[in-house]
């Protein structure tokens, strides 16, 4: 994971795809990472929501990395940076 992924994970966050386009919807998200191996339904659902609201997405190389970086014991298929 890069550098600035990693930098991202330090804020407040919201894991899974639910929370962030509950997230969105609230107008909360600022960035979302997403694991290159989430299912391609997942991908372009977040990928497209990210560009209607102009917020970046940060592709990461697994889930599994993704939620050991995110501080939980599962793998994560997306993650939404918070403020």
């Amino acid at each position: 994971m890069d550098r600035k992924a990693e930098a991202l994970l330090a804020r407040e966050k919201v894991i899974g795809s639910r929370q962030i386009m509950r997230g969105f919807r609230d107008g909360r998200i600022r960035c979302v990472l997403i694991a290159e191996d989430a299912e391609e339904h997942i991908k372009l659902e977040l990928v497209s929501q990210c560009r209607l609201a102009g917020v970046e997405a940060v592709f990461v190389p697994s889930k599994e990395e993704l939620g050991r970086a995110a501080g939980i014991d599962v793998a994560s298929a997306a993650v939404g940076i918070i403020g």
